[in-house]
Formats: C-alpha cells, sequence, structure tokens
C-alpha cells in the first residue's frame, strides 16, 4: 500500500499494532484477494503466553483452519502482507471502538468507528486457552432469561442439545451485526424485523443492544396471528417493552410508516418475501439492510422457463440438472439482490450466516446506506443488475415491489435514455 492509499487507515494501524488495547480483528478478502493469499479469513486477538503478550492468529479455508502464535513484530509483518493483497473488509473490536474498513479495488480505504461493543477495556489479553467471549455470555442472567424463553436453554440454565446450532447461530448473528455503524448510545434506534417467526435473533439483538446502554424500539412483522401472540407474550415476560409485534404484511406495515428506520432485518423469509422485506427496507430509509434469504423459487421458475436467452446455451452442464440449476438459482438471484441494493445507494457485503455443514443456503446480505451518495457506485449497480438479469432472461419481482424508487421506473417517469439514480 501506499502512504497515501494508508492514509485513513493509519488510527486503526496504531490501534492493531501499538499495544493491547483491542481484542479481535477480523479480515475478510475480496474472492481474488483470498485467492492471492491462500485464506478465506483471518482472525487475530492478543493473548498472553508464558513468554509475554503475543498476537494468535487462525486462517480459514474452507473448512480448514491453521493457527499460529506471532511475536509483536511478526504480527506487523503479517498484518501488513494481509492487508496489502487487494479488496478487503477489515473489522475491529477495541477498547474505545469499533472499526469497519474497506478497501476498494481501486485501493481506497474507506474506515469508519463506531461505539465499542466490548463489556469493558481490554486492559489485559485473554490467556492462550481461553474459551472466546460471547456476545451474549451464557452465564449472563439477562441471556439467560432470553435463552430460556425462546427454548435453547432448559429451566435451570443449561444448553438444551438440539439447540446448539441454533445458540452458535444467534451468537454469531450478533458478531455479523455488532459492526454496524448504528449503534451509539443517545438516541432510540428502530428497527423492522419483517417476517419476525419467533424472532429468538431479533429479540438476542435487543438484549444485547441494552447491554450497550443503546435504547431499541423493535417492531415485529409477521402475518401469523398465533406467532404475534407468542413472540408477544416472551418479549413481555423478559420485560422488553421497547418490542412490540403486528400481524401484517411487510408491504402494509411500511405503507403505514411515515418515519425512517436504521435497521430492517428479514431472516429465513422464503422466496420473493425476501424481495419485499428488501423492498420495504428502501422505501423506509432504513441505514442498514440485513437479509439472510431461504428458499428461491421464483428464479428457478424463470430460468427453468426461459428459451433463447445468451446463458441458456453456455450453462447447459449445470442447467440439466435439477440440483444444480436450483442452486445456481440461488446465486443468481442473492447476486441480483445485492446488484439492488448497489444500485439504490447502498454499500453491499456478503457473508456467511450459518455453517454450511447446517445448509447450504447460508448468506446474509449486509447492506449500508452510504454516507456520500456516489452516482457512479449506484450507475455501476445499477449494470450489473441489468446485464445478470439480461443474461437469464429474469424479471424478479423486486423489481415491481420498489415501485417508483427503481432506477428503471425513475428514468421512465424523466423520460430520460439512461437510468437515473436517487441516492438514498
Amino acid at each position: 500500500m501506499t502512504d497515501s492509499q494508508e492514509g485513513p487507515l493509519e488510527p486503526l494501524l496504531a490501534v492493531l499494532t501499538g499495544g493491547i488495547a483491542w481484542r479481535k480483528c477480523v479480515i475478510t478478502p475480496a474472492k481474488q484477494s483470498a485467492a492471492a493469499g491462500r485464506w478465506q479469513k483471518l482472525t487475530a486477538e492478543p493473548v498472553r503466553l508464558a513468554r509475554g503478550v503475543s498476537i494468535k492468529v487462525v486462517t480459514r479455508t474452507g473448512k480448514s483452519e491453521a493457527t499460529s502464535t506471532l511475536a509483536p513484530a511478526e504480527w506487523r509483518a503479517r498484518l501488513a502482507e494481509a492487508l496489502s493483497l487487494g479488496p478487503c473488509h477489515l473489522d475491529v473490536m477495541a477498547a474505545d471502538h469499533d472499526w469497519h474498513a474497506r478497501r476498494t479495488k481501486a485501493g481506497r480505504w474507506l474506515v469508519t468507528r463506531a461505539r465499542p461493543s466490548l463489556a469493558a477495556p481490554a486492559s489485559e489479553p485473554r490467556p492462550h486457552d481461553r474459551a472466546a467471549a460471547l456476545a451474549l455470555p451464557p452465564e449472563d442472567a439477562r441471556a439467560q432469561a432470553l435463552f430460556i424463553e425462546t427454548g435453547l436453554f432448559s429451566k435451570n440454565g443449561q444448553l438444551l442439545g438440539d439447540a446448539a446450532s441454533k445458540f452458535r447461530q444467534v451468537q454469531h448473528y450478533l458478531e455479523l451485526l455488532r459492526p454496524l455503524p448504528l449503534w451509539t448510545a443517545g438516541s432510540t434506534l428502530r428497527v423492522v424485523d419483517a417476517g419476525c417467526g419467533k424472532a429468538y435473533l431479533s429479540l438476542a439483538l435487543l438484549v444485547w443492544a441494552e447491554g450497550q446502554g443503546v435504547e431499541v424500539a423493535l417492531d415485529g412483522i409477521d402475518i401469523a396471528e398465533h406467532v404475534v401472540e407468542t413472540v408477544s407474550g416472551i418479549a413481555g415476560r423478559l420485560g422488553l417493552t421497547g418490542a412490540r409485534f403486528h400481524q401484517t404484511s411487510v408491504s402494509e406495515f411500511a405503507a403505514t410508516q411515515t418515519e425512517p428506520v436504521d435497521l430492517l432485518v428479514s431472516l429465513h423469509a422464503c422466496d420473493t418475501a425476501t424481495d419485499e422485506a428488501l423492498a420495504a427496507g428502501v422505501r423506509l430509509g432504513a441505514r442498514a439492510i440485513v437479509l439472510a434469504p431461504c428458499c428461491h423459487r421464483e428464479l428457478d421458475d424463470q430460468i427453468q422457463a426461459a428459451d433463447g436467452t445468451r446463458a441458456e446455451e453456455r450453462w447447459q452442464s449445470t442447467l440439466r440438472s435439477g440440483l444444480l440449476r436450483h442452486r445456481l438459482a440461488d446465486l443468481v438471484t442473492d447476486s441480483l439482490r445485492a446488484d439492488a441494493l448497489e444500485a439504490l445507494g447502498y454499500h453491499v457485503d456478503v457473508a456467511e450466516f450459518v455453517s454450511a455443514d447446517i445448509t447450504a443456503r447460508n448468506l446474509m446480505i449486509r447492506a449500508v446506506r452510504r454516507e456520500r451518495p456516489s452516482l457512479s457506485a449506484n450507475r455501476a449497480g445499477w449494470e450489473r443488475y441489468r446485464a445478470l438479469a439480461d443474461e437469464w432472461g429474469v424479471h424478479p419481482s423486486l423489481e415491481s415491489l420498489l415501485g417508483d424508487a427503481w432506477p428503471a421506473a425513475q428514468a421512465e417517469a424523466e423520460s430520460r435514455p439512461h437510468p437515473s439514480f436517487v441516492d438514498h
């Protein structure tokens, strides 16, 4: 990296190399960077050994992990090497702030800071063999009450064997959401859970935010009356007065709201219900939108029925197998969703939400509205979207659900030859 490229990153590099006032560092490279570095994720943390403070570094490739323990000078060299590979995301939890940095394809660093998610300053590194800290420690009384109410713990506070994967999912969910630049005390954050179901993940987010001193007003939306009654009872017994649940559709709820929201989440919403949630988030002016899709039927049917598309001949080896076509439709659907959000003024990344051992549909789409409008980024997202949709001859419901917020609709309304974009 050149000095000009490093500039915005210098305060964060000083934190990572100047002492132990940080707890965790996660580097997630883009696909091409991962190939150059031969790993897909790097996690580092200070640890205490007999010889003094060292840095434990874990790199993951697929399901394999490699662990090394580095002296501070070795860590500085390893960090520089990891960040020089190319585009990547860098998330750091430190004593004073949570940091999120992204290196663009052009080599530019974009850096944001948020309120620290640590319960206490990192005055001492943890012993090397101690278990990693959890966002909601199971020994915490408030967390225990939540886990008992949502069926993850028995009444005596022990994790139930068949709930172990859900427990890990809750903790990973919080790890993925707490780097979002939203968690600042002093004002109430509005969160909408679109298609909330039992809402155990959103209630966990509420309990975690409460522990950080952040007030959250949660609106859970579900069409099923018995679901709304059940989860309202859970929130009431936990004393979560900021949680309200509504029996209605996501679109109808969004149509009645006059104030913007800070965060919209939609987890495991089937097929076009994820698109309905995405459109609601855009219409509500959400600062961040987090989607974890489930099944993807709509484009699977469209790809199967398409005739004479540009992709059809080239992808015959995949399309002749129903299973492979299903998986391809999943990827096309979520790629279009990510590009649509980019076209609408959001920065988007895709993360692994749950282990691939549990389900192949394990992606989470995280979108954060850009603080500074970027016409070029919007246009690039639109062009990627249009190229992929035309390649496969598909027309996702997302386009009609967004209505006049959709770039093509804006262009038609303004009678311009090319799409115009409104930065949200």
